[in-house]
């Protein structure tokens, strides 16, 4: 693996990311057929097959594996090597790659970044808003040098420090029956249409779970990408949406919406800042870490 150049190991990264070499191909902007003489080469030099052809597509083997995180680490290294280039340029001392679930951005993160900013400008953040469970591989997979997530999957690999907790909530129309209340329990909803979240966000899946373990499945009427999306459709009467409150205060009060909590104990959720485990950190980031616990 030495003796290849950056990209074949981007190639390499992005066909065991997609498990398939005509999108690994698409996404690195190379030809299929040069897309697989370069993976041909890899697996010639490593001297045994680094991944397994499938009938719809390609999974790497044990060495591919390794390959691949080796091939991560490189790159890795070759990202911060230009980019601590362009800091010198800039008169930028260190840059942090933060991604971060929306929940964490709203309730707490978004201040504190833009407070860090303002007493350390000499360090840039590139800020990266995804769910939880992406920014989790986002972090393994070292695209991300820090993450910011709601517990509640697993995290091989990754260190979690404790951070904040946010409540879930109800938000409705203002003469839906429940509105006049203060709280209501999950278990009242059950037959209510939903307006939720997409599938892999920290809250659908929670909420998805819970509704399971009551017997029973959500009635979704639509499936949004965005807390705003979802609070105009609840607007127009296409349902009820559970969100973190913080989000929904501004939201609700913007639209004439009734937010009620969600007095069920799941509906508060920790929220954790996640880095690599083992790995020392690089000054900026643990500087960035630092600060986060103690504001």
């Amino acid at each position: 693996m030495l003796h290849h150049d950056l990209q074949s190991l981007r190639l390499f990264v992005a066909v065991c990311e997609t498990r398939s070499l005509s999108k690994a191909a698409e996404r690195i902007n190379i030809a299929l057929s040069a897309a697989s003489r370069r993976l041909r080469l890899l697996e010639e030099e490593a001297g045994m097959p680094l991944v397994r052809r499938l009938p719809h597509g390609v999974e790497p083997t044990m060495a591919g594996q390794t390959a691949l995180a080796y091939a991560q680490s490189v790159l890795m290294l070759a990202d911060r090597y230009v980019a601590g280039l362009a800091d010198h340029l800039s008169g930028a001392r260190g840059r942090v790659r933060v991604s971060a679930s929306s929940s964490a951005l709203v309730e707490r993160l978004a201040p504190d970044l833009a407070a860090f900013a303002r007493r350390h400008p000499d360090i840039r953040i590139d800020l990266d808003e995804r769910p939880t469970a992406d920014t989790i591989t986002a972090v393994t997979r070292k695209q991300a040098d820090l993450g910011v997530i709601v517990r509640g999957q697993p995290v091989d690999g990754l260190t979690c420090h404790p951070y904040s907790t946010d409540r879930l909530a109800v938000v409705t129309l203002r003469d839906h029956p429940l509105a006049g209340r203060r709280s209501v329990a999950f278990a009242d909803l059950m037959n209510e249409d939903f307006v939720a979240l997409e599938a892999g966000t920290a809250v659908n899946r929670l909420v998805m779970e819970r509704a399971r373990e009551l017997g029973h499945y959500l009635r979704v009427r639509v499936q949004v990408r965005s807390f705003e999306v979802m609070c105009q459709m609840v607007s127009h009467g296409l349902g009820v949406g559970i969100l973190p409150e913080a989000a929904l205060r501004p939201l609700a009060t913007a639209l004439g919406l009734a937010l009620i909590q969600l007095e069920d104990p799941w509906a508060v959720r920790e929220i954790a800042i996640c880095v690599r485990e083992n790995e020392e950190l690089p000054s900026a980031t643990r500087r960035l870490l630092e600060e986060l616990q103690g504001s």
